[in-house]
């Protein structure tokens, strides 16, 4: 089945996230051996949809295949599955990330979660927050803010997904003042993560989903590492301190954050998806913001 791309994801947070979940019920529906994606020519492409439907792709066991014609795919390195920091020497991976400064956004990043690569992994994850930072040529107060969400979040898939990799994409837009960022994983989801550590008190994902984003984190069971204040103090700093946007889908439990919004939602469970997904849409400009209000 080919299945096109060609609805104009624009500025709205949601709209690519909803886009990837079409696709996904299109190709659950499909009988044949072999979908394709074929993006349309001028498709605007954003984090929350281009870094989902990346993993989704990769993580089927359908033949997935795409055709496009828009070398931002190209420049992002969709199409290679991401650039996949084992396979680079370092020197080769700044140089990389180093072209980037100049730019509004970073390559699909896909990384290695298991611990024996963690100390190169720190060191991806300090070049990534540095050049972001860079690009968005930020004040400290909102550099430090940046630097926790990105570092807590990746975090989290790295302690409790069970995925053998976790993706990062990000994209500024200097006029509008705000970067999105996707963290990614294709892993046991946060439900998934709670029964692991001999936790039984959810049997669905809603509820471990309003459970993670209620404080009750995995970080503070027993059997786990507690390095970071948790999802809940992250989405607290991104909306109540920074006016941004919130989003997580985990299975079929979906969550969005906003000053305006605050609203789980059980999805079909068509559109289950295996493994954590968290967007941010976060303003880079902001005097009154002041990190130490946010941290417990």
């Amino acid at each position: 089945m080919e299945i096109k791309v060609s609805v104009n994801i624009d500025e709205r947070f949601l709209h690519g996230l909803q886009e990837v979940l079409r696709i996904i019920d299109l190709i659950d529906q499909s009988n044949d051996s072999e979908d394709v994606i074929i993006f349309q020519r001028n498709v605007f492409i954003t984090p929350l949809f281009i870094l989902p439907l990346l993993v989704y792709i990769h993580g089927s066991k359908k033949r997935i295949s795409f055709k496009y014609s828009n070398s931002y795919l190209d420049t992002i390195r969709f199409g290679t599955g991401g650039l996949k920091t084992e396979e680079v020497q370092p020197e080769k991976l700044n140089g990389i990330m180093e072209m980037c400064s100049h730019n509004t956004y970073i390559p699909i990043i896909s990384f290695p979660t298991n611990m024996d690569s963690s100390k190169k992994r720190n060191e991806i994850l300090s070049t990534i927050e540095k050049i972001i930072l860079n690009q968005v040529k930020a004040k400290t107060n909102i550099c430090i803010a940046l630097k926790y969400l990105i570092g807590e979040i990746v975090d989290n898939i790295i302690e409790h997904s069970d995925s053998e990799r976790g993706y990062i994409f990000s994209q500024a837009y200097p006029k509008k003042e705000y970067l999105d960022i996707c963290i990614a994983d294709n892993g046991i989801s946060l439900l998934g993560s709670y029964i692991k550590l001999n936790d039984n008190m959810f049997n669905d994902h809603l509820s471990a989903m309003k459970a993670a984003n209620s404080g009750y984190s995995t970080k503070n069971l027993p059997n786990a590492e507690n390095r970071g204040y948790g999802i809940a103090t992250s989405k607290k700093m991104l909306v109540d301190g920074l006016s941004g946007n919130f989003v997580m889908l985990s299975g079929n439990a979906l969550f969005l954050k906003s000053k305006s919004v605050d609203q789980y939602s059980e999805l079909p469970k068509v559109a289950t998806w295996k493994g954590t997904i968290v967007a941010m849409r976060i303003p880079y400009v902001c005097a009154s913001f002041n990190y130490i209000n946010f941290v417990q």
